[in-house]
């Protein structure tokens, strides 16, 4: 009842939404091959340590947090997040400067400790830079389409997204494992200016967007803007769930530093877990069309639980432990991608139309300080016992217990089916510039 419909895909395939499809496109190249698939095997070939890793991989989503300051930055912009958003998406092309870096290691140039630091600032800077971006064209959608267009739209992007990081991972493991035999580090800078060149995309479409006009946030009052009762405790249980994603270790740097295995392997890992979150994304995004975002969350959590035991499983006295880490990235991604699709519908559900702006601001900043915690906890233990498999099967059962008490803390909806949800695709209406809207949404109900 809820498999995804071709009548809604052939919907979003329609000619006024080529932005948003060239968007998610764009976003798959970065995420295949300029992101973590690529410098977690890069920074181990190099002699990083374990902790750095984990580190600068937690960096971007820890560094949203600054998201809490955007009514701050748009009202200091004079509401101008068409100019915000397409400075940030030019974040999403920095495989030209990692594929610099690479190849000054490569030819002598700079040494590998060199590399390794100007990598690691790269990526958390550039990271932390494409999550910023994305959480403003989310932003972006919600002021120029309808809820109904919203729904129609959002999941289908993260769905293509995946889709495209599947089908280019999977085969790229083989390649880079090839390639680096091949010819060393120049693998890594071909896959890097690959991803450079075709993340040009991104930036390039979004510039094509409707125009969503000067998006003005009113100033708080001195008590602060009120957050309604159950956006408080919705905030509060995805603050835990927060904390449990901080705390897991990269399955990547796990195959590569405990178990042995080859890059290649880890890169195909994230072509696996894409493929679980392309799955999460197409059911949750067809079942939020119709259906209770809160119950979607909850199960979420509670996939998310059942992936971190199957790591916990993944020691190296069981020979079976690949499989199992391939069978917890597919959960953890698949379980992770439809709580992201359920969590960015349960806020806007949640938020009262006048207040979005700050109410998802306050939402990211807690939510991804809460992440950054938990990183900064893993880290400090693989400092304090590098190589232990253990303190890895540890961190995992630390990242299930989080989940599963956000499994059962988590409010639901008396059904899995939202009555105010819109039961049929969206028609076709045009999409006009907004001109000068003076707060998120302000004209249309949210619903419950």
């Amino acid at each position: 009842m809820h498999l995804p419909r071709p009548t809604r895909w052939r919907a979003f395939a329609a000619a006024r939404y080529r932005p948003f499809q060239a968007i998610a496109a764009g976003q798959a190249f970065t995420a295949s091959y300029a992101s973590d698939a690529l410098f977690v095997p890069l920074l181990l070939h190099l002699g990083a340590p374990p902790a750095l890793v984990v580190v600068v991989g937690a960096t971007p989503v820890g560094g949203a947090a600054l998201q809490a300051l955007a009514p701050q930055i748009l009202r200091r912009l004079k509401g101008n997040l068409r100019g915000l958003t397409m400075a940030l998406a030019i974040a999403e092309t920095r495989g030209f400067v990692l594929a610099a870096i690479v190849g000054g290691v490569a030819v002598g140039a700079l040494s590998d400790p060199v590399g390794i630091a100007l990598i690691s600032l790269t990526v958390a800077i550039g990271q932390t830079a494409g999550v910023l971006s994305g959480s403003n064209i989310s932003l972006w959608t919600a002021v120029v389409l309808p809820d109904a267009e919203r729904r129609l739209v959002g999941p289908r992007m993260g769905a293509l997204t995946m889709a495209l990081s599947t089908a280019f991972l999977l085969p790229a493991g083989l390649v880079l494992d090839a390639g680096t035999h091949a010819f060393g580090l120049g693998a890594y800078v071909a896959f890097l200016l690959f991803g450079g060149i075709t993340s040009m995309m991104t930036p390039l479409a979004v510039a094509r967007l409707p125009r969503p006009g000067r998006v003005l946030v009113a100033r708080e009052a001195a008590g602060g803007t009120e957050m309604p009762p159950a956006f408080r405790r919705f905030t509060n249980v995805s603050a835990v769930a927060g904390v449990g994603q901080g705390l897991i270790p990269s399955l990547s740097l796990y195959s590569l530093s405990i178990l042995g295995m080859s890059a290649g392997f880890a890169v195909a890992l994230s072509g696996v877990a894409a493929a679980g979150a392309l799955v999460g994304s197409l059911a949750a995004g067809s079942f939020l069309l119709g259906g209770s975002s809160s119950r979607v969350l909850r199960a979420s959590f509670l996939v998310r639980t059942v992936a971190a035991i199957s790591c916990v499983a993944a020691v190296p006295a069981n020979p079976s432990a690949p499989i199992f880490l391939l069978i917890g990235a597919a959960l953890f991604n698949g379980g992770g991608n439809a709580g992201a699709l359920a969590t960015n519908e349960r806020l806007y559900r949640l938020a009262p139309p006048q207040s979005r702006v700050h109410c998802q601001s306050r939402f990211v900043g807690m939510t991804s300080g809460s992440v950054g915690a938990g990183a900064l906890v893993c880290a400090a233990a693989l400092v304090a016992a590098p190589g232990a498999w253990a303190v890895y099967t540890a961190l995992y059962a630390g990242s299930g217990i989080s989940r599963a008490i956000a499994t059962f803390r988590t409010e639901v909806s008396p059904s899995w089916h939202s009555p105010s949800a819109p039961q049929a695709p969206p028609a076709e209406p045009e999409l006009p510039d907004a001109p000068d809207a003076q707060s998120l949404l302000d004209s249309r109900p949210s619903p419950l």
